[in-house]
Order: C-alpha cells, then structure tokens, then sequence
C-alpha cells in the first residue's frame, strides 16, 4: 500500500501532469492518480513525457476519465482531449471509454478511473434504474477491451449511485476487470455506517481517493463539509486497514476539495427521500449520533472562488493530510 495523491487536489495550482508530478515528489509521497485537469494533450509525445517523469521519480501513475456518459459535463473534456489527439470521438460511449483505456496503457496505468453520475445526478431527477442499466451495456463492452489490455476499470464511488447499486451492477457487468476506486468520504452519501459500505466494496476495490467529511448539523438535516484528512468523522484508518485485508497493494490517493460548500443531505425534508432510498436505520442513526449535539446552522457558505488563494488553503491541507497520514497509516504503508 502506497500514499499518492488525486491530481483534482491540485486543479487551482495551475500545474500540468509534469508540475503534479515534481509536487508529488516534494511531498513525499508515493504516487498520482490523474483525472482529466491537469491534461493539455492527450498526444503520443507528451503521454510518453509524463510516463518518463513518473518512472524517473519512482512514481506509481494511475490515470482516470470522466463520466462514461457522453451527456454529462463530466465526459466532455477527455473528449475534446481525444479529438485533439486524432481519436475518432462519434463513436459510441463505449468506445470513448475504450479510446481511454488506450491513453491509460500507453501512461502505464494498471487502472481506468471512471465515474457515471455524481452526487446531482439523482436530485436531477434521473432514472437512476435506467441509467444503471446503460452503465452496464457501457462496461460491459469496455471491459472486453480491458481485459485484453491487462487494465483494470475503476468504477468510482461517486455518490451518485448507493454502494448496494454499484454491487448490484459489478455483478451485472460480470468482468474480472470491473472494480472500484473508492471514495472514502462519498460512501457517507449512502447515510449507512461507512465501515460496513467499504465492506461491500472492499473485495474488488482497485484503487482509492482518500478522503474525509466532517457531519455537520443543519436546520434541515445534516451536510457534509470537506476537510483535511484528520478533522474529519470517518474513521479512514479503519476503511484503509479494511482495504488493504484484500488488496495489499492499493494505493491511497489524497483528495482535498476544501473550495466547495458542504454538501447538504436535508433528510428532515419529505422531498429528500422522495429521491433517495432510505438507508438502514441503525446507518442513519451514525450520522445523527455525529450530529446531534452540534449546534445547527442556519446557512452553509458559499464555494470559493478558483485560483491562487483557494489554491493556498487547499496545498496547505494536502500537506497536513500527507503527513497525519504517514503517521495514521504507518503500519500500513510500503516503505
């Protein structure tokens, strides 16, 4: 098990995959998992440059795309990355997560990171039974390829579909090469115990963002605000030891997204549940046990602005997170 961290923690530094690298490095840390980002180019060279940089700093490099869904704002920049490269992208969505698969192997990723939705998706008001249903017509083509290639598809825990949901579709899918990246923190979307959701995903878990919530108390529920990695609720200690009981190698990839506003779960209001399906009641009790006897709030702040000042907040919790966790994960991690 090695720590790395997620290049989306870098997005309002300015720095390209080179720049996310030589950070990284300075950090002390074991590696990258790169979204989209940090990209300027998805050609031969500069694939090729960046693979070099990571094998020269003894770096792991794990690369992840978008949404595999072409509709989503997610799935738009890995494919105007493609067609700048020279990639067909009128193709079907699962051939775009193929034409991805290609860009991993060529980086020397062992996985693909990828995401169907995320946490709007469902108060959009989606089909979220049909949708699953294009995912696994999606992957299950995509992992054919996979397969053949020795890469692995990393499904991500993206709050948009429950633990029990994406179960439900790596069955469906039926691939050795489907798994997940599991978001620590976004498990508590599912308001169940994080522990016994990591559970359910621990076995096929390729991957991690590594990530904590703080469970805040609001006039309408609960929300979760972003933290560095130590102040927040979820024991992540417990979900990495439980990890690395089946997957000894995986990497813990540190994401910090302090910019954004707490992400509200007002489950006091009848309309929350008309499009959330109610979590067992011993799981929601653990949200409400972290909550209770805070004061709540009558507002949540607004997200921060892009650029250098946010950028300034968020490189400082990176590099607490990164040094509470050598410590924390000591018994853990590869030295």
């Amino acid at each position: 098990m090695k720590l790395g961290i997620e290049s989306f923690s870098t997005r309002n530094s300015g720095l390209d995959p080179l720049g996310v690298l030589d950070f990284a490095a300075e950090l002390g840390v074991g590696g990258v998992m790169f979204e989209l980002s940090p990209f300027r180019s998805f050609r031969d060279d500069d694939l090729k440059q960046i693979r070099h940089a990571a094998e020269e700093k003894g770096l792991y490099l794990e690369f992840g795309m978008g949404s595999i869904l072409h509709w989503h704002p997610m799935a738009e920049k890995g494919r105007q990355l493609l067609a700048e490269a020279g990639h067909d992208t009128n193709v079907s969505e699962a051939q775009i997560v193929i034409h991805h698969l290609h860009v991993a192997k060529k980086l020397g990723s062992p996985i693909l990171r990828c995401v169907v939705g995320n946490f709007l998706t469902r108060d959009e008001g989606h089909d979220m039974v049909r949708l699953a249903d294009q995912a696994v017509a999606i992957l299950r083509e995509a992992c054919c390829v996979a397969e053949d290639l020795g890469i692995r598809i990393a499904v991500e825990t993206h709050a948009d579909f429950t633990v029990r949901e994406h179960a439900s579709i790596l069955a469906r899918v039926n691939s050795p090469a489907y798994g997940f990246t599991v978001d620590c923190a976004n498990l508590a979307f599912d308001l169940d115990n994080p522990l016994r959701l990591a559970e359910i995903v621990a076995p096929r878990a390729w991957t991690t963002h590594y990530k904590n919530y703080r469970i805040i108390r609001t006039r309408d529920g609960l929300a979760l605000e972003n933290c560095a990695l130590d102040e927040g609720e979820i024991d992540i200690v417990a979900i990495a030891e439980l990890l690395a009981k089946h997957n000894p190698d995986i990497n813990l990839n540190i994401e910090i997204h302090e910019q954004y506003a707490p992400f509200r779960m007002d489950v006091l209001r009848p309309a929350f549940w008309a499009k959330h399906p109610s979590p067992p009641g011993d799981g929601l009790a653990w949200y409400m046990e972290k909550a209770w006897n805070k004061t709540p709030l009558e507002s949540l702040r607004s997200d921060l602005p892009d650029g250098a000042k946010t950028w300034e907040i968020e490189n400082r919790q990176i590099r607490q997170s990164a040094c509470w966790a050598k410590k924390a994960l000591h018994h853990l991690l590869a030295e």
